[in-house]
């Protein structure tokens, strides 16, 4: 919270468990279990899953392909040549921001979203607590940020009705700790609207990019799903995706052993290059073992390569004492279950409605493990997959 800019007075009223009302916990504390109870499993993830894959669902047509991810100087009525980083950012990034506050956003900052990227893009650089001068493009969008969100709460109430539980309870938790600071508060909700956006585009991406590349994994994905994919109605089981799910969820699973970097003591940070988080998941001596140190059969890729079928062959790995993609204990992410799901119905519904094919000469895109990103890390600068799109009868 210091490093995305709320004060010392600020954070005070968010852990003083006096405050508001003389509960018996922080507001800080109680924001975590309103988090739980709506992205836990339960009818308050029902609403919101519905909102947040309704939004991937209708973005994901031949009609809204369009805007900066088309290539245009080699794309035609019938077949455009699109940016995949792109078009996974603008899709995921856009169902979100709308799901969780609502269509009021974009009344204040239609901007919202092309704004978040140049700043998601350098974010990493906050931790640092650089001065301006060398951290110019942050800041600047920072702001940015901020301002907009500022906006968006002066807006009448029966304007914001349509936002999600979660921001509702937060803007009232505002109000009861007394933190009417217009830029305190719109800080608050950047600091959401960011860390609920950062990694699942780009789990996305590497998804994509993985079976694009892969010919037999993609027919094998594509396989396993089609039983959840109606085509008649043009509708998909999420739920058959949850349940069936072996060699798709050791696809996932693999993703964010190999991509992710989660963030981890800093004291640790000190002693390693990379996070422990991320070292462990990749370190032959950890991620090969169970918790009863059994250690893994050969016939598996070695632990320093993509394996989509390791936690297929070896689902005891999830059990691992090393395998922490999304943190533990009191800092387990409670996003963790609504993410899976983001990347499943944007998997599902990119392979199901599109023929595509990859342009010519195609080139991996390299993980830059060179930032710090404190969560799944981006392809380093000017890597992108390009990728020719027709509508599935095209």
């Amino acid at each position: 919270m210091v490093d995305f800019g709320c004060t010392d007075i600020t954070i005070a009223k968010m852990f003083d468990s006096s405050a508001g009302g003389g509960r018996a916990t922080c507001w800080m504390d109680l924001c975590h279990a309103d988090f739980k109870l709506q992205m836990h499993a339960g009818d308050k993830l029902k609403t919101l899953q519905k909102t947040f894959l309704g939004n991937i669902d209708r973005s994901l047509h031949w009609d809204r392909i369009s805007g900066p991810m088309v290539v245009s100087d080699y794309s035609s009525r019938d077949c455009k040549t699109v940016s995949l980083w792109k078009w996974c950012g603008e899709v995921v990034v856009d169902s979100a921001t709308s799901a969780l506050f609502g269509q009021a956003i974009y009344k204040v900052a239609p901007d919202i979203v092309a704004d978040f990227f140049p700043f998601d893009e350098v974010a990493y650089m906050m931790p640092y607590r650089l001065p301006e001068f060398a951290a110019r493009t942050m800041y600047e969008y920072k702001r940015g940020g901020e301002v907009a969100f500022a906006r968006y709460l002066t807006l009448p109430k029966e304007d914001r009705q349509d936002a999600s539980c979660v921001v509702q309870r937060i803007e009232e938790g505002m109000q009861d700790l007394g933190i009417t600071d217009p830029t305190q508060c719109g800080t608050i909700l950047f600091t959401l609207h960011r860390l609920v956006n950062t990694n699942a585009y780009r789990l996305c991406f590497w998804a994509l990019a993985y079976l694009l590349h892969d010919d037999a994994l993609l027919a094998t994905i594509h396989a396993e799903i089609t039983p959840a994919f109606n085509a008649a109605h043009d509708k998909l089981d999420m739920n058959y995706l949850l349940d069936q799910w072996p060699q798709l969820g050791s696809l996932y699973e693999e993703l964010l052993r190999t991509v992710n970097h989660p963030p981890s003591a800093r004291a640790l940070l000190l002693l390693r290059s990379s996070s422990a988080a991320r070292s462990s998941s990749l370190d032959e001596s950890c991620s090969c073992r169970t918790s009863n140190c059994t250690p893994i059969r050969k016939s598996l890729a070695p632990t320093h390569e993509f394996g989509p079928a390791r936690f297929l062959k070896r689902p005891d790995l999830l059990r691992s004492t090393s395998w922490r993609p999304f943190g533990g204990a009191k800092t387990h992410c409670p996003g963790r279950f609504l993410a899976r799901r983001e990347v499943y119905m944007f998997l599902a519904l990119f392979l199901f409605r599109f023929n595509i094919k990859l342009v010519p000469k195609p080139k991996f895109p390299v993980l830059d493990t060179a930032i710090p990103a404190g969560g799944v890390l981006p392809p380093i600068a000017g890597d992108d997959v390009f990728v020719q799109v027709r509508p599935l009868n095209g």
